[in-house]
């Protein structure tokens, strides 16, 4: 099924009616995937949100008459007349809705968490009246449950002309309790850490957040195009300054990005003596950081007014902050003990395999050209600083000068988060754009990835 992805996890834990209610939430979570793919047209940057032959002047004026046209929740499309109108999502697939509803109402009558159980009854509310935030903040609320479920529309990136509308997604997991205690050391190092905040800046300050691992068995709808490796919710920076947010890390995704492209990418361009000092496994728990990291730093980076500043940059700036802050952060994790040095390193090394990863698989999939700008950008700094040396294509890696190259390019995100201009970040992203830090290692990554 086209905009699924199912992977095998295990299931001998759960009892026989929480195997009954796993099973409903994977069906409603498939029956997203063509509501999503309604929304998706890779030809136009608004997808299929807008009209294709509007424009974005005709659609801020409509919109300043008529708030829904940018409401994250509403289709644009044209009356009669040829005017602009918003149709809520509710409406426009209410036959295809019911069935999801009807499937979660019928999985809240399976679990023994009430938390939970509340959470299934509002969600199925919100499919039907288009108001997600009291469903969004119960999921927020409430504490850890077994099953990690989120179904509705969610992520924005389709939207590539305002940012705005959000696409259908689902995905259902198990919580892998081990796994999640060990996230929730890293965060509560990293969150108790004091930064400085840069003067002007409108920073918004998150009250809580929630970190769980799962085993997923699912993706549905825009997830399963992009197969994230974390996630960090809700998007909006007003909920999360009243609720806090909540970090999810998909380790099955993890797994399979890992045995298909970061490990293979460290194996093909990095040089032999660095190969043999860093083992398998040991590069796999430095993925698995790289990613929690990255989303424990996206609670550090919300300012209230970035996204109308940078506009269309925003997701580009955002994301490769997150990435470069989350390492940065490692330095507390090394004082105190909680990283060794050479998992340090091991990070680093992820890193560069991240952007070639990510960058490498933009080359197929349009939709994630905001995370390889990101990229683009990172790699070019490294080696305009010589800390990641290219020769014959081959990375050598200079550690000490590689962390403070990021500490270096950390400030610099920052400024154009808190406080920088459009015009400014326009200029930034400019000077580091240039992909000849990638097209010459190619050949030798297509080879070695091409049946991944």
């Amino acid at each position: 099924m086209k905009a699924v992805t199912n992977f095998k996890i295990n299931t001998k834990g759960l009892s026989r009616k929480e195997k009954a209610l796993f099973k409903k939430l994977i069906s409603a979570a498939k029956l997203v995937a063509p509501l999503y793919l309604k929304q998706k047209n890779n030809k136009y940057l608004g997808a299929n949100f807008y009209p294709h032959d509007a424009s974005i002047e005709e659609i801020k004026k409509a919109a300043k008459k008529n708030r829904a046209i940018l409401d994250p929740y509403t289709f644009v499309e044209r009356d009669k007349l040829g005017k602009l109108i918003a149709v809520p999502y509710h409406i426009k697939f209410k036959k295809e809705l019911e069935p999801i509803v009807k499937l979660l109402i019928e999985a809240a009558g399976l679990s023994n968490s009430q938390d939970f159980s509340n959470y299934l009854r509002k969600r199925a509310e919100s499919l039907v009246d288009g108001d997600y935030i009291k469903s969004t903040i119960i999921w927020l609320e409430k504490g850890p449950v077994k099953f990690g479920f989120i179904i509705g529309p969610i992520e924005r990136y389709l939207d590539k002309l305002f940012f705005i509308k959000c696409a259908y997604q689902s995905w259902v997991g198990i919580l892998d309790e081990k796994r999640t205690k060990e996230a929730e050391k890293f965060k509560n190092i990293i969150l108790t850490g004091r930064r400085k905040i840069l003067a002007g800046s409108q920073k918004a300050d998150i009250p809580k957040l929630k970190v769980r691992v799962d085993q997923t068995a699912i993706f549905s709808g825009l997830i399963s195009d992009f197969l994230f490796l974390g996630t960090n919710l809700p998007n909006s920076v007003d909920l999360m300054e009243k609720y806090g947010s909540k970090l999810t890390i998909f380790e099955t995704t993890l797994r399979l990005k890992f045995e298909t492209r970061h490990f293979p990418i460290f194996k093909t361009i990095f040089d032999k003596k660095l190969q043999k000092s860093f083992p398998k496994d040991t590069l796999y728990e430095a993925s698995l950081r790289h990613v929690l990291l990255h989303e424990l730093a996206h609670s550090l980076i919300r300012y209230r007014d970035a996204e109308e500043r940078l506009g269309n940059l925003f997701p580009v700036l955002d994301e490769l902050y997150a990435n470069i802050l989350g390492i940065k952060c490692c330095g507390s994790l090394l004082l105190k003990g909680v990283i060794t040095q050479k998992e340090l390193e091991a990070l680093m090394i992820i890193h560069n395999c991240w952007n070639f990863t990510l960058w490498f698989n933009s080359l197929k999939n349009p939709e994630i050209k905001h995370y390889a700008f990101g990229s683009v950008i990172a790699q070019n700094f490294l080696i305009r600083e010589y800390a990641v040396k290219e020769k014959n294509n081959v990375l050598c890696l200079d550690f000490p000068k590689l962390f403070i190259c990021l500490d270096e390019l950390s400030h610099i995100l920052e400024y154009h988060m808190a406080i920088g201009t459009y015009d400014e970040a326009k200029e930034f992203v400019k000077e580091y754009s240039s992909l000849k830090v990638f097209k010459q290692f190619l050949p030798k990554l297509k080879k070695v990835l091409k049946n991944n």
